[in-house]
């Protein structure tokens, strides 16, 4: 088990962190929650009822959140490491790479059993995993990971610091079908490619379409849960942030700081601004001209949505109501 002293942890999370009170001598071995806490862990106070938990586990190294840091600083013992954080999950970012027991095993090149096309351009600074595919011309840039099982077609180009996780495909062919007069469905061919820009993140089985002649295009700094589909000729803008399941279909054009939750699907063609935020379930099915948050289906304003979702337990009700009065004005449809 390694130990992960306390001038690690300060150098990793450099200003993010700052040193309350020192305990030079103080090691960690495991991040865990205060609920699970050992003496030898390092715990993430975000709220005042932690602090009993922390002591009831004699926890020698704390990171708490600066807002309350005030109120509980004269609960903590003296040989506490103590550090704040403006934003836990900030400090997260900085401190929790140092006890991944995964991601250390990964290492730059490409492993024996990747099938890398001769023409492929992998940077020597990149990692394609076990069983990962990368198709011919395709670009996979510096520090990016390719990880297992997953794949990468022709002509394809994922940037810096990607990571395009297992069972994910970048480059599946476009959905597209000419139908006759006999109802024969007759494959259009997708030549295009898919482009993915620096910094983004596809979750596990994420699918990302070519185009049919030009290119799909995630913009910079996006983030794919699981099980999301981009479908041909797509373009989604900067930083997007999308939860499992986004249905995304072939033509639309999204802006920058896309927000969803689950299962939301956008129809083909439509237009969605920058800094949009789709709740739970939305389905997009005419283009959306301001941001905002929105919800439902058909697709309404966060709070016209919340508000249509409370009225559906009332509709038996009513529809009872309107019933009864129909029925006393004699006015009853003889259909119902």
């Amino acid at each position: 088990m390694k130990s992960i002293s306390v001038e690690k942890i300060s150098e990793a999370a450099a200003g993010v962190i700052s040193a309350r009170q020192n305990a030079p001598t103080v090691t960690v071995t495991e991040v865990l929650p205060p609920e699970s806490a050992l003496e030898s862990s390092l715990v993430f106070v975000s709220k005042p009822e932690h602090v009993s938990l922390v002591q009831e586990k004699k926890v020698k190294a704390v990171i708490v959140l600066e807002k309350i840091f005030e109120h509980v600083k004269d609960l903590f013992s003296k040989d506490v490491q103590i550090w704040t954080a403006p934003h836990v999950q900030q400090a997260m970012c900085k401190v929790l790479p140092l006890f991944d027991k995964i991601t250390p095993h990964y290492h730059e090149g490409i492993h024996p059993s990747a099938v890398v096309h001769p023409t492929a351009k992998v940077h020597p600074k990149a990692h394609v995993g076990a069983l990962a595919f990368v198709g011919a011309h395709a670009v996979i840039g510096e520090d990016t990971t390719v990880w297992p099982h997953a794949y990468v077609g022709p002509y394809c180009e994922i940037g810096k610091r990607c990571h395009i996780s297992s069972h994910t495909t970048i480059g599946s062919d476009g959905f597209g079908f000419f139908t006759d007069k006999n109802f024969n469905h007759h494959k259009v061919p997708q030549i295009g490619k898919v482009v993915v820009e620096d910094d983004c993140e596809f979750g596990s089985h994420c699918a990302v379409d070519r185009a049919t002649l030009t290119e799909t295009r995630i913009k910079r700094g996006s983030k794919f849960d699981n099980f999301c589909h981009v479908a041909h000729n797509v373009e989604i803008g900067e930083n997007a942030l999308i939860a499992a399941g986004l249905m995304i279909a072939g033509s639309a054009r999204v802006g920058k700081n896309l927000m969803t939750s689950g299962g939301v699907h956008i129809l083909g063609h439509l237009t969605v601004p920058d800094n949009v935020i789709l709740t739970a379930r939305a389905g997009v099915t005419k283009s959306i001209e301001e941001p905002g948050m929105y919800g439902g289906f058909p697709l309404e304003s966060h709070k016209e949505s919340t508000k249509t979702l409370m009225s559906l337990p009332q509709v038996k009700k009513i529809k009872r109501q309107v019933n009864k009065i129909l029925n006393h004005l004699n006015l009853k449809d003889e259909e119902d």
